[in-house]
């Protein structure tokens, strides 16, 4: 798979996830996509396949009115990618830690993923 490929995958990726298409991006996945949230050191989220990604990010989707991922710099390879993103959420419910429905969340973190297939096999977030 070339370069240019897995970049333009990535870019696919992320303007589905802004668009909240869900099936947009399950198009995007190897059938044995793994999906892992990484926050403070530790992975906190962890999906398995296409059904435990899928039922993921509708749940996820809920929690937002509006989100924006803005890639600031990529990093493609033979085996994997990386880049670095600006996160910016509106929030559409009260969280437990006191965020609250309307509050912005803003978050810079790096993805990496792998690939398989030519599709999208592994996509770690880290913030």
């Amino acid at each position: 798979m070339l370069e240019r490929d897995k970049t333009a995958l990535i870019n696919q990726y992320i303007e589905r996830y802004n668009a909240f298409n869900i099936e947009g991006m399950l198009s995007l996945f190897d059938d044995s996509i793994v999906f892992e949230n990484e926050s403070n050191g530790e992975v906190n989220v962890r999906a398995e396949g296409k059904q435990e990604f899928e039922d993921l990010a509708n749940e996820s989707a809920k929690l937002f009115s509006q989100r924006k991922q803005t890639v600031t710099h990529c990093i493609v390879n033979d085996t994997m990618a990386q880049i670095d993103i600006d996160y910016l959420g509106v929030l559409a419910v009260d969280l437990p830690n006191g965020l609250k429905e309307g509050d912005e969340l803003k978050v810079q973190g790096k993805s990496y993923f792998e690939f398989k297939h030519d599709k999208i096999s592994y996509i770690k977030d880290v913030s």
